[in-house]
């Protein structure tokens, strides 16, 4: 599978270690787009991974030049859309990001735009392909009636000093789509509504800064039987974990859900049982070894593809109703 990528930042850099490391035989870089300001970042990030990706400062002069199977859209939440839009009416496949957009109205128009193109808009919430999310969904079911989902996922940001010092950096700008919700929290929703469906009703209370972005809060969401509290912060460290309650036992997440790497299934009356991801396997590694797969073979992902596209249509509802409250 050959990828031409857009932007970059932390998850770029993780994505192209991750494929220099484990996936090097399944997936090629053909190039990366970076505004003028970051192409010298750019080629570091080429040759520190002996990549042969050609670095572009033309969003547009890419897409035309890179060979690639997809488009891989990793910059800033708030262009999102625009860049895959974009790269879908030039043609091409599109693997989009958390928050795929930032709200409803776009990423129905992605998927809209991906039907009447022919090309596939891929959303990349990689918790949704990993094994281990799989393996609490078929364990669900014993915990019985569900009564209580707790997620927390705290982070003191890298970023969160210069904002103190009014400097601003899209992580806290409510203009390019920051905050907590958008950046943390937003792995909280999907792995709530990825095994339960969208809420019946929801509430965002939240810790807000200077400029009005939200530097942590708790997302209150209301099932038909249990309520889900999904909490998250930029603004300090804390315990990350995820718990989900039901009248015949408990799953204790252990660390936050957006990389499940261990979780322990408690069953009332028994012993517990632990269940660990493989340790010499990236997490980003599942979902692009799913979309190599789909390049080779389109009935291979007939199952998880439409879901992950049903649940990211489902969280840009819920994060619609959030910047409404």
């Amino acid at each position: 599978m050959k990828i031409s990528i857009a932007g970059t930042g932390k998850i770029v850099h993780e994505v192209m270690h991750m494929i220099a490391k484990e996936l090097s035989e399944e997936v090629k870089v053909t190039g990366i787009y970076a505004r003028p300001l970051s192409e010298e970042k750019a080629k570091a990030l080429v040759e520190a991974t002996g990549s042969s990706a050609i670095v572009y400062t033309d969003y547009d002069q890419m897409l035309r030049e890179a060979e690639a199977d997809f488009v891989y859209i990793a910059n800033a939440n708030h262009v999102h859309y625009s860049y895959a839009r974009k790269a879908m009416m030039a043609g091409h496949n599109v693997i989009v990001e958390k928050p795929i957009a930032t709200n409803r109205a776009d990423t129905d128009t992605l998927f809209d735009t991906a039907i009447q193109r022919c090309c596939y808009c891929l959303p990349a919430y990689s918790l949704l392909y990993m094994p281990l999310f799989r393996k609490i969904t078929e364990l669900l079911p014993q915990l019985g009636k569900i009564t209580m989902v707790h997620c927390c996922y705290s982070q003191y940001s890298s970023r969160y000093d210069k904002y103190l010092k009014g400097e601003m950096t899209p992580a806290f700008d409510p203009a390019c789509a920051g905050g907590s919700l958008m950046d943390l929290n937003v792995y909280n929703l999907c792995l709530t509504i990825g095994l339960f469906g969208p809420p019946r009703a929801s509430y965002y209370m939240k810790n807000t800064g200077y400029n009005g972005v939200d530097t942590s809060g708790t997302l209150l969401m209301r099932y038909p039987s249990f309520m889900a509290s999904l909490t998250s912060a930029k603004d300090s460290d804390g315990h990350s974990f995820g718990c989900i309650q039901g009248e015949k036992g408990y799953i204790e997440i252990e660390g936050p859900v957006s990389v499940i790497r261990k979780f322990t299934l408690h069953l009332n009356g028994q012993e517990p049982v632990t269940y660990e991801a493989d340790a010499n396997r990236h997490r980003l590694n599942y979902e692009f070894s799913e979309f190599s797969k789909l390049i080779e073979d389109k009935e291979q992902c007939h199952i998880t593809i439409p879901y992950v596209c049903r649940v990211a249509q489902e969280i840009a509802i819920a994060l619609d109703r959030m910047q409404e409250i």
